[in-house]
């Protein structure tokens, strides 16, 4: 589903522009003049928030793979726990309400699949801000950080459908586990 407003040509000729440059810097301004201009405005584009946790929908597969336009739905405090992208380069932009996003640097990975992590930095972005993901800086936290649902607008550079996330360990060691990423209606 796409807006009204938008063709899905409109709407994904910047972004493929962007992806062909594979320069994740173009990814995010061609996301911020879209925001800008009203291309995320419908709310046909996003599912509903899940009881159990945020809705992922997806606005557009490139067919040769390159890239996934996701639309994701959060209620207030549903969040993801950490996890990585599995390694693949892309851009996030808040277009209704406010999120809140902590970074990690991987420091360590041990031979029984054991990983620590060192938090970098936490920031609440609002309307139109844009965060990327370049691996090896991939791992984070990403939730709704205000009382009203939130929507966010996630590109990546490759067919997002899998992941890992971590469960922290009582010896400070994370465990790695594989998270299945579900469209939902």
């Amino acid at each position: 589903m796409l807006s009204a407003l938008w063709s899905v040509d409109e709407m994904l000729a910047p972004i493929e522009r962007a992806i062909r440059t594979d320069r994740v810097t173009a990814l995010a301004a061609a996301l911020a003049r879209l925001d800008e201009a009203g291309a995320f405005d419908d709310p046909a584009l996003f599912a509903s928030p899940l009881p159990h946790r945020y809705a992922r929908r997806p606005i557009a597969c490139d067919p040769l793979g390159r890239f996934v336009v996701l639309a994701m739905s959060w209620a207030p405090a549903q969040s993801s726990p950490l996890h990585d992208h599995a390694g693949l380069w892309g851009a996030e932009i808040v277009v209704a309400g406010t999120m809140r996003e902590k970074t990690f640097r991987l420091i360590e990975r041990d031979g029984r699949d054991r990983y620590r992590f060192s938090p970098e930095r936490e920031r609440v972005a609002a309307k139109g801000e844009v965060g990327i993901v370049i691996p090896p800086l991939e791992y984070h936290e990403f939730g709704n950080a205000g009382d009203t649902p939130a929507r966010t607008v996630h590109v990546y550079a490759g067919d997002l459908r899998r992941c890992r996330s971590y469960v922290a360990g009582e010896d400070g060691a994370w465990r790695a586990r594989v998270a299945e990423l579900p469209a939902d209606a």
